[in-house]
């Protein structure tokens, strides 16, 4: 009897979701890749932009118990050739700043700096950080 009231409610649950969604709101992969082609076009014609983020990196340990990594970050960006970026949390307090010619990033913890030559854009620097160039 337990498994057929299941049943029941589970098939009751997803006949009210079918019914009640407007048939405007099951929008297909044309309209959906058109939308995303929309806002990624309009964050390309930003010629400057910042925002602030919020982030939980869940870890588990060997012993199964779940630990929650919290931290808070900051981006400005000035196209085509100015960016930085911040992350603090318990374990981390970094910046990075690139001005068209040199890559900062900056340990505030533990006092710590790398500056590196990167002369170009924005786009070029990630472009040498996705290749592993940004290195010394």
């Amino acid at each position: 009897m337990k498994s057929g009231a299941t049943a029941l409610v589970a098939a009751s649950l997803a006949l009210t979701v079918w019914l009640g969604s407007p048939a405007d709101a099951q929008a297909g992969e044309e309209f959906a890749q058109s939308r995303l082609k929309a806002m990624s076009d309009y964050m390309v014609a930003q010629s400057a932009m910042s925002f602030t983020c919020d982030a939980i990196l869940e870890v588990v340990t060997e012993d199964e118990q779940k630990l929650a990594l919290a931290s808070s970050g900051a981006v400005t960006l000035s196209r085509p050739d100015k960016i930085r970026t911040m992350r603090s949390g318990r374990f981390a307090n970094v910046e990075m700043i690139f001005d068209g010619t040199t890559l900062t990033i900056l340990d505030n913890n533990q006092n710590l700096y790398t500056l590196l030559e990167i002369p170009g854009t924005i786009d070029n620097l990630a472009l040498r950080a996705r290749q592993g160039k940004a290195r010394r």
